[in-house]
């Protein structure tokens, strides 16, 4: 089995329905050892725009074009279970996003109306907002 350290910011490249690969972060940690991670996909016409990543400096250089967070495939995970759905061949992790970052998407988590309440309101007791 893989050994893996979980950090804010860490993205890991998951093998998820349907499509396999789905790049995924960890914004907060939400228990001793469980974090939630959100779902970064290529902006479309319908996508929600709380977060919006475009490449650049300040970004973190996996994100290639126009991009979102999908706060409705957010999770909670831990490191087993993480380690189970890691894509094969992939870098553990893809890569971190800075403090910034991390701050934006956390920040559009706490606007979005597709987070699921229950990982709302775990990112605002992580923010100390509750």
């Amino acid at each position: 089995m893989v050994s893996i350290t979980i950090n804010l910011g860490d993205a890991f490249l998951l093998d998820t329905p349907p499509n396999s690969e789905h790049l995924y972060i960890a914004i907060a940690q939400t228990s001793g050892s469980n974090y939630l991670f959100v779902n970064v996909s290529s902006r479309r016409p319908n996508s929600e725009t709380s977060c919006v990543l475009l490449p650049d400096s300040g970004i973190p250089s996996f994100i290639v074009h126009e991009s979102v967070i999908a706060y409705q495939f957010a999770r909670e995970m831990d490191a087993t279970q993480l380690a189970g759905l890691i894509t094969i061949g992939s870098p553990i992790p893809k890569g971190t996003c800075s403090m910034a970052v991390i701050t934006q998407i956390q920040q559009g988590g706490l606007v979005s109306k597709r987070l699921k309440k229950r990982y709302k309101t775990a990112l605002k007791a992580f923010l100390g907002i509750l």
